[in-house]
């Protein structure tokens, strides 16, 4: 079913989610006039549009829903109402931004005052959730939400909607820009396809490497707001059901009050392709081959080599990792995966190939640390691509492991 198909009707266990009607016009007077419900939000939503709400409600079908550019719909409470349709409304859920050939939509609620801090704004966010994942043809959700509105954001949180593009610049109306954070919902993180299908668990063998660096030159490479945690450099490489690889590079950051990673560049072998043959022109030829333990991932840039030495250690989970930042039109902030099954350390190798005299190095047998290094020298700041990290000379490989999981989704 499309998204505009028909008015939703959504039951949950405290609250309903109906269209809107003539009689909730006292309501949404009320839920209007409240200052403090809408200190967060932008300006310009439609039941600000009309000072009489009754021909607000009256103007909606044709304005908003007719028109595909919203749906509003009335919260009511049903717990404690002695029938359903007697439910007082005490807030509004939205669904806007209509995308049909992405398959992608923004949802919304705002609830009165005397209804914070009882789970039902993260009730109401679930209950839409599961409606356009399950009912409709809707693949992606989006929520925005200001930087201040910490507790909307929890309620997105609670419902698993991750955090992808924090800090944008939007404007809300307000005469100036504002900080907001865009999350994310995706069928695929549900298991299951376009057409609604579970899909099969992804077998992932990763592969992480670090070595260590001048930190001064990393600095010159990071774009302003990121700050350079420690002197390295890291190689992340996933097989894919033994057919697709993935190679990310990437180096600690610490930006907008999170620690995590800061991608410098990412290849990868097409969906569907058999990656040790394929010339994929987005993966520069990249393949793998295996010898016994060995492990060898090659492309015209770059070649890894990972052996596995037997030796396991607990769950691979990095201090300071909250995530990897991507930045493009719009950085998008990706919450790190949770894995827990062991480790294998393992000996490894590694040369880039973008230019003569790049970065190679060779594992020591041994874990090594790498610390944070005090400001020498300021180097001239060159644009963050691999091949400008890549030539930035490695020191000593700090360490490499091998960890194998299923992903129960491939997004």
């Amino acid at each position: 079913m499309k998204l505009f198909d028909e008015y939703p009707e959504i039951r949950g266990e405290r609250i309903r989610i109906r269209r809107m009607r003539t009689e909730d016009a006292p309501a949404l007077q009320r839920l209007a006039e409240n200052r403090n419900v809408y200190r967060y939000l932008p300006t310009f939503l439609y039941e600000q549009k009309y000072a009489d709400k009754e021909e607000a409600i009256a103007r909606m079908d044709e304005e908003c829903f007719r028109t595909k550019e919203s749906i509003l719909l009335a919260i009511c409470l049903t717990e404690g109402a002695k029938e359903a349709d007697a439910a007082p409304m005490i807030g509004i859920a939205e669904i806007y931004n209509y995308e049909e050939n992405k398959g992608k939509a923004s949802i919304g609620c705002r609830l009165d005052e005397p209804y914070w801090g009882r789970g039902l704004a993260a009730e109401a966010i679930g209950l839409l959730r599961d409606y356009l994942m399950d009912c409709t043809d809707l693949r992606t959700i989006t929520a925005h939400i200001r930087r201040e509105n910490v507790a909307s954001a929890r309620s997105a949180e609670k419902m698993g909607f991750l955090n992808k593009y924090p800090d944008l610049w939007q404007d809300w109306g307000y005469g100036e820009l504002c900080h907001a954070d865009k999350y994310v919902f995706k069928r695929s993180w549900l298991g299951l396809d376009e057409a609604g299908r579970r899909l099969p668990p992804v077998s992932v063998e990763q592969f992480v490497m670090a070595y260590q660096a001048e930190q001064d030159r990393i600095r010159a490479l990071l774009p302003e707001g990121y700050v350079s945690l420690r002197p390295v450099l890291r190689i992340n490489t996933e097989i894919r059901d033994e057919s697709r690889v993935y190679v990310e590079f990437n180096t600690p950051v610490e930006a907008g009050g999170r620690r995590g990673w800061l991608n410098i560049g990412f290849w990868k072998s097409r969906s569907g392709e058999d990656s040790r043959s394929a010339e994929d022109s987005s993966a520069g030829g990249l393949h793998f081959s295996r010898s016994g333990r060995t492990v060898t991932i090659t492309a015209p840039f770059l070649e890894l080599t990972y052996t596995g030495v037997g030796l396991t250690g607990g769950c691979p989970a990095e201090k300071d990792n909250e995530g990897t930042y991507f930045i493009g039109s719009e950085t998008e902030f990706r919450p790190a995966e949770k894995i827990t099954a062991d480790k294998e350390f393992c000996d490894c190798s590694f040369a880039w190939h973008f230019h003569e005299g790049d970065a190679s190095g060779q594992s020591q047998g041994k874990t090594l640390p790498a610390f944070a290094e005090e400001e020498k020298e300021c180097y001239g700041k060159l644009p963050l691509t691999a091949e400008n990290a890549a030539a930035i000379p490695c020191r000593q490989v700090l360490g490499s492991y091998i960890v194998r999981f299923e992903r129960t989704w491939d997004g």
